[in-house]
């Protein structure tokens, strides 16, 4: 799937090539709304979700593949037609394994935890840029966010000499964007926390011992269905070590 165009496939039951084109979006969901049941099978790509919901929203079984099952199934050159005759032959084998459809819900959630780590990662980007910038002039910041701070105050300050005058612009600049950062990350971990606190799934999977509410979360989006979820509760327990083992160090997730 690309974003203007999507290359569609139609085999008939016999496996027998109906046609193989290119389509418009609008005219991919107009094709599934006027077409009877059938299976639906997908390449997992970014769109993948959205689709799927669309498909089944007109009554139509999903078969979603990750590319590496895939491309055993693709013959000849790489293009958009083989790839969707691939995909067609792929979600017909024997033992073929499918992905779960996420619903909204757990797309949403999903959506905040990838941010939220995207805003973990560039805040220590930024940091590190900082540091190393900083030590380019002789000007040694150690580790942590506290040392961090301390010495950026130390260095914007107009009787500061560690760093030239025209670098100090720079460093509010990247300094200011670090604090946004940080303030976005603490903002969206909010939302995280406040959408936990009002499922009544990830208050059950809290219960369970060393599960915080970034590790619920992660298990609803991933897993979503109720039964899962008992599965998953069974599982988890059987692997966590209990706190009060000294004999054994214990890092929650």
């Amino acid at each position: 799937m690309q974003k203007k165009v999507i290359q569609v496939c139609k085999v008939n039951p016999y496996g027998e090539l109906l046609f193989n084109k290119a389509m418009s979006p609008q005219k991919t969901k107009d094709l599934l709304a006027n077409s009877p049941p059938c299976v639906v099978a997908m390449e997992g790509c970014a769109s993948f979700h959205y689709w799927a919901r669309v498909a089944q929203s007109f009554g139509h079984e999903v078969r979603e593949m990750a590319p590496k099952k895939v491309k055993p199934s693709i013959s000849n050159q790489k293009t958009d037609a083989n790839d969707a005759i691939g995909i067609a032959i792929a979600s017909t084998q024997l033992g073929m394994t499918f992905c779960q459809v996420k619903d909204l819900s757990q797309q949403n959630i999903q959506a905040i935890q990838i941010s939220r780590k995207w805003f973990d990662r560039t805040i220590t980007s930024l940091g590190n840029h900082i540091r190393a910038l900083s030590f380019e002039y002789g000007a040694i910041i150690t580790l942590g966010k506290k040392s961090l701070r301390q010495a950026i105050t130390h260095f914007i300050s107009p009787e500061s000499t560690d760093l030239p005058e025209q670098i100090k612009p720079l460093l509010m600049i990247l300094w200011q964007q670090y604090q946004t950062t940080e303030e976005h990350y603490k903002a969206v971990t909010l939302q995280l926390k406040q959408w936990v606190t009002q499922s009544e799934l990830c208050k059950r999977l809290m219960k369970l011992e060393g599960v915080s509410h970034i590790g619920a979360a992660g298990l609803l989006a991933c897993l979503g269905d109720c039964q899962v979820l008992r599965m998953a509760g069974m599982w988890l327990s059987s692997l966590v070590f209990p706190l009060n083992n000294t004999a054994v160090e214990v890092r929650l997730l």
